[in-house]
C-alpha cells in the first residue's frame, strides 16, 4: 500500500495532475492523453504504470485495434460526479480510503497551486486559504461541519455564476494519528 506522502507527492507531480485532470470526464488512451498534453505517448507509459499501481486511475476498457489492444483510462472514480456536497466518513471513508485520500490530495494541491499562482500575481483571487483554531464541544464540533454542508447547498445556482470548491478538513488539534493495526 502507498503511504500518505507518496500519493501526495505523486499527486504534487505536474504531469500526473495533468493527466489525471484529463481523464477525468472523458476516458482516454494513452496517445490522446500525450495529445491533449502536447507530450510523447512513450513518455506517459511510466506516469500512467505509476497511477495504475497506486488505484488513482483506472482502465475503464480495452478494444481491439488491429494486432494491439487499446486501452482507455479513467480517473472518474476521484471526482464529484455533481454539485452536490460530498462527505465520505465513517465505514464508507474506511473502505475507501486510498480514493478518498487521493481525492483529497489532488484537490487541496489543486487549490494551492492557485493560491501560489495568485501570491505571484497581482491578477484576481481565485483561491483563499483560511484556518481556524476553537475550542468546542466534539457535538459542538458535529453540528458546525452539518452547519457549513447546510450553507453551501443552499445556495442558488444559476448559470454565470464561477464553480469554486470548498475543501474543508476539520480535525481535532492535539490529536495524534495512530499508526495502522498490522492484519
Amino acid at each position: 500500500m502507498t503511504s500518505n506522502f507518496d500519493l501526495m507527492k505523486l499527486i504534487a507531480d505536474p504531469k500526473i495532475e495533468a493527466i489525471l485532470y484529463s481523464i477525468q470526464a472523458v476516458d482516454k488512451t494513452v496517445k490522446e492523453i500525450a495529445s491533449e498534453l502536447d507530450d510523447k505517448p512513450s513518455r506517459l507509459y511510466y506516469p500512467i504504470q505509476k497511477l495504475l499501481d497506486t488505484g488513482l486511475i483506472q482502465v475503464s476498457e480495452e478494444k481491439q485495434v488491429g494486432n494491439l489492444i487499446e486501452k482507455y483510462y479513467s480517473s472518474r472514480q476521484l471526482f464529484a460526479t455533481n454539485e452536490e456536497f460530498m462527505s465520505i466518513e465513517g465505514e464508507l471513508a474506511r473502505t475507501n480510503s486510498a480514493a478518498l485520500l487521493s481525492h483529497m490530495f489532488l484537490t487541496f494541491n489543486k487549490g494551492a497551486n492557485l493560491l501560489k499562482a495568485d501570491l505571484e500575481d497581482t491578477g484576481e483571487t481565485r483561491a483563499m486559504y483560511r484556518e481556524a483554531t476553537v475550542s468546542l464541544t466534539h457535538s459542538e464540533w458535529l453540528k458546525i461541519n452539518e452547519e457549513i454542508e447546510k450553507l453551501i447547498s443552499k445556495r442558488s445556482s444559476t448559470d454565470d455564476k464561477t464553480n469554486y470548491t470548498f475543501s474543508i478538513l476539520t480535525y481535532e488539534t492535539d490529536a495524534k494519528a495512530s499508526k495502522p493495526k498490522k492484519a
